[in-house]
């Protein structure tokens, strides 16, 4: 038969040798479907490489590669500016009762059989120009004391007066500077300061060696536009 004369005999069929862990796509298939093999995914990380293999890089290992964070520039440290200190104007000092002794003048009152009275003039008020104190002073120049002292003042009508009643009525004889004076506060106020000046009518009464005294005198020497 032709068939015959063309044919071959047929060569045995190796089955090929089975993969070593694999399975062997050619076996003969069980009656029930296999279990589908899980997924493999390809992208997920794989395990760390053991302390043998640490040094050999994967190039298809899907580790992540830690994104590079950009690094902010270094700050650069602004240049100090610096800039003078406010002057500060030191206030103008007020004045004060001891600035104002120090400009205090002493005007003459009088002077009548020993017994000498002089005022020592200040402004006790910086805001109040106005405002004036006189310090009567009374000084013995007689060889004995003299008592009874009594002084009377009067001003005009523009001008207001506060009086204190003198530190002794008995004034002893002045013999030099280590005698305390006998001394006596009065207060005046010029309202027409500027315009009129202040002046004083004094009466001044005492006993001298037993002699009773009585004296009249006008005092007018205070300078013009500051009393």
């Amino acid at each position: 038969l032709l068939s015959d004369i063309f044919s071959a005999p047929a060569a045995p069929v190796t089955s090929p040798a089975p993969i070593p862990g694999g399975f062997d796509v050619f076996a003969t298939l069980p009656s029930q479907p296999a279990a589908p093999a899980p997924a493999v995914n390809m992208f997920a990380p794989q395990p760390a490489a053991s302390a043998l293999g640490s040094s050999i890089v994967d190039p298809f290992s899907s580790s992540p590669t830690p994104a590079m964070q950009p690094q902010p520039p270094p700050a650069v440290p602004s240049p100090a500016i610096s800039s003078p200190a406010p002057t500060m104007s030191a206030p103008s000092p007020t004045p004060s009762a001891s600035s104002s002794a120090s400009s205090s003048i002493t005007v003459q009152g009088f002077t009548h059989q020993g017994l000498t009275v002089e005022f020592e003039c200040s402004k006790t008020d910086a805001w109040n120009k106005q405002h004036s104190l006189l310090v009567a002073k009374f000084i013995n120049k007689t060889d004995a004391p003299l008592y009874g002292l009594h002084l009377q003042v009067a001003v005009p009508k523009y001008v207001t007066m506060e009086m204190k009643p003198p530190t002794s009525t008995t004034v002893p004889v002045t013999a030099g500077s280590s005698t305390k004076l006998v001394t006596q506060r009065i207060e005046v106020t010029n309202t027409m300061l500027g315009t009129k000046n202040l002046m004083l009518k004094l009466k001044a009464s005492f006993t001298s060696k037993g002699n009773k005294v009585e004296h009249l005198a006008t005092c007018s020497g205070f300078p013009a536009g500051q009393y």
